[in-house]
């Protein structure tokens, strides 16, 4: 019989215990014979020096074990808001998620994120209430956080005696505080069990296991346990639990290949989502893949989506405990490691059938910093290295500004800058300085305009193009349509319309992205002899531009959205900090002897609030900030750049720039 492949992903705010509680389960499973420890940086699923050294997870990390017939592939994610693109990745997927909370911090901001992008993924979820052991632990309070905060009804599948035990719920007395809610949770799903539970006889109930199983897989319950990953306490009862999710991919194709006899039918072919990407100095281009369909073989070939290429898999490994493996098989749902020699990056979908879904990410990356080296000498491998990082990390959107001799990387916060630093440092040998973070801005256009292009010289050349624009709702990205026929501007012409306004829009007047806009093609025609496709890529920018122009452009600044928790007499401090930073805020609400405030406030504003709130609270507060999207701001000529490269609006030049007739500064398309 086939063993189950589970994928699963341990997620937590940082400092929650996630790398830890993944050696207990490899160790609880024989996979390793000794749990390592963070404190001695000796863990399985740290690679980077620097995560053993700081005891932090940076990279998605999977290991695999063996459970009760279940093969189960675990990806320990980062826990730092910073790293945010990882755990992004990572989620993409997975079967199910271990939710990790601390008994003492309990729910924190990150703990909130995370559980979002959980459910918009509809993901089977376990909840692990760790560090039981530690002073100032609460699981009461705790459980009834994680209900409050993420809208939950829970259920304790075992509770902490008194003793120190772990006891299953089961064996327990059910007037048991954590237990008497968790039946209520169940009571408000199950008429029968709320009879019982009214009358106080649920022991009479035959089926209640069931019952609860039931509610369970069909996610009406979350299921939640208490342990001590440290000590390996509740690691048992935990990969029990992990076991009963149900596979997101239940029916693999067979392996070895179905009976050659059988009527012959089309094979797709195999298909997989690359989580991420790394560099290897004796394997090259590593993509760690999981396979949603068929079996991927050594030496055979990948469909490439996003390059529209057959890439060749040059060798098939897997993570065994820390060690890379060669194999020459992986089958559907497992994850394994392709080594290849084209330009993937994490977030590729393999195979002409697989379609992922869009979802919004945990964190998005409104900062950009410069890259500069120490020594001019190594100006050149600092580019290398860059290029390399950013194929591991594309959220880093990695660009090269020859003109004023700048390497820019997006960042989502200051951590990374850090992390950078030292990467380049062990990795590449190279010392670098990394500029304080910059806003990135926007710019949408003031009002309607049109403007027509006429690109019929210096011959053969020949697209003529009357382009509209029109503002977009706030937040709501780019929008392109068509109002004209194949009869005038042929479908092919027009793919390469559609294709340049990216390109187009890449800077407006005032240097930055334009965004909220809606882009109509009204009319144009094209030539029998001189038209060609390049003819329309070029035009299109020109087109576009001008209409740009004609209607004029105002900047957008990022916000975040605000949603802190704190005590009652913090709440002067706080608001007089949030008025400073000229934040839009509600009124409060009042909870006890707390109160929540929800708002907004321009990131540039608040770029350094969480140290100062966390200083201000002594932990006894809980802020969140989410990117919420951007806003009309006020400009300054500091906010305002120049624009880099070749200007479409300067005619002359840009032709003979992409005619090749003019030797390019910067050429972005």
């Amino acid at each position: 019989m086939e063993k189950t492949i589970l994928n699963i992903g341990i997620l937590a705010h940082v400092d929650a215990g996630k790398t830890t509680l993944t050696e207990q389960l490899l160790f609880h499973s024989g996979a390793i014979q000794a749990p390592g420890s963070v404190d001695k940086g000796s863990t399985t699923s740290d690679n980077l020096a620097l995560e053993k050294q700081r005891g932090i997870t940076i990279q998605n990390t999977s290991v695999g074990f063996d459970w009760k017939k279940t093969r189960i592939n675990l990806i320990d994610t980062p826990g730092h808001v910073d790293f945010s693109a990882e755990v992004d990745r990572a989620v993409s997927v997975l079967d199910g998620v271990v939710l990790l909370v601390s008994a003492v911090e309990g729910v924190q901001a990150h703990t909130l994120n995370i559980w979002e992008s959980i459910r918009a993924l509809d993901l089977p979820a376990l909840i692990f209430i760790n560090k039981m052991d530690r002073a100032g632990a609460c699981g009461d309070q705790v459980f009834s956080d994680l209900q409050d905060e993420l809208k939950i009804r829970g259920f304790c599948l075992n509770l902490p005696a008194e003793d120190g035990r772990l006891v299953p719920w089961s064996l327990c007395d059910f007037s048991q505080n954590l237990l008497d809610q968790s039946l209520a949770n169940l009571a408000d799903l199950d008429e029968d069990v709320l009879e019982s539970y009214l009358e106080e006889n649920l022991s009479s109930l035959s089926d209640l296991d069931e019952k609860v199983a039931d509610k369970i897989r069909s996610q009406a319950l979350v299921p939640v346990h208490f342990g001590i990953a440290k000590q390996g306490m509740g690691i048992g009862d935990l990969a029990d639990s992990l076991v009963k999710i149900p596979c997101q991919n239940p029916s693999p194709q067979p392996w070895p290949l179905p009976d050659q006899n059988a009527p012959p039918q089309q094979d797709p072919g195999p298909s997989a989502q690359v989580f991420k990407v790394e560099h290897h100095d004796k394997f090259g281009r590593l993509a760690h893949v999981r396979v949603y369909a068929g079996v991927v073989e050594s030496k055979t070939s990948l469909y490439c989506q996003r390059l529209n290429k057959e890439i060749k898999v040059n060798q098939l490994l897997q993570n065994r405990t820390g060690r890379l493996e060669v194999i020459k098989v992986l089958p559907c749902n497992d994850i394994g490691i392709i080594a290849v020699s084209h330009g993937i990056i994490s977030g590729d979908t393999l195979g002409r059938d697989m379609k992922i879904s869009p979802r919004e990410p945990i964190a998005q990356s409104v900062l950009w910093v410069v890259v500069e080296a120490c020594d001019d000498k190594d100006y050149q491998e600092l580019s290398r290295a860059l290029q390399i990082l950013d194929m591991e990390d594309p959220i880093l959107d990695f660009t090269w500004d020859k003109e004023d001799r700048e390497f820019r990387l997006k960042i989502i916060g200051p951590m990374q800058m850090e992390i950078l630093t030292h990467m380049l440092k062990e990795r590449f040998n190279l010392l670098v300085k990394i500029k304080p973070p910059q806003v990135i801005y926007q710019e949408t256009i003031v009002e309607a305009a049109q403007a027509e292009v006429r690109y019929t010289m210096p011959k053969p050349c020949w697209a003529v193009m009357r382009f509209k624009v029109e503002p977009g709702k706030l937040n709501s990205g780019v929008v392109f349509e068509s109002l004209v026929g194949v009869d005038d501007i042929s479908q092919k012409y027009q793919n390469e319309v559609a294709r340049a306004v990216p390109w187009a829009l890449h800077q407006g007047m005032k240097g930055w992205p334009v965004t909220d806009i809606k882009i109509s093609l009204l009319g144009g025609e094209e030539h029998t002899m001189h038209s060609n496709p390049g003819d329309f890529l070029l035009a299109t920018p020109m087109g576009i531009m001008n209409a740009v122009k004609n209607a004029g452009t105002r900047l957008l600044e990022p916000f975040y959205d605000v949603d802190i928790k704190a005590p009652r007499d913090l709440l002067g401090t706080i608001t007089n900090d949030l008025n400073n930073m000229k934040a839009l805020m509600e009124v409060p609400l009042f909870e006890g002897e707390g109160f929540i405030l929800r708002g907004r406030v321009a990131v540039a504003q608040a770029m350094d609030y969480s140290i100062r709130f966390n200083a201000c609270c002594s932990g006894k507060g809980r802020l969140k900030l989410k990117i919420g999207g951007y806003q009309p701001c006020g400009e300054s000529q500091e906010k305002i750049r120049a624009y880099k490269g070749v200007n479409p609006l300067n005619r002359s030049q840009w032709i003979l720039h992409n005619r090749g007739a003019l030797k390019p500064e910067d050429r972005t398309r």
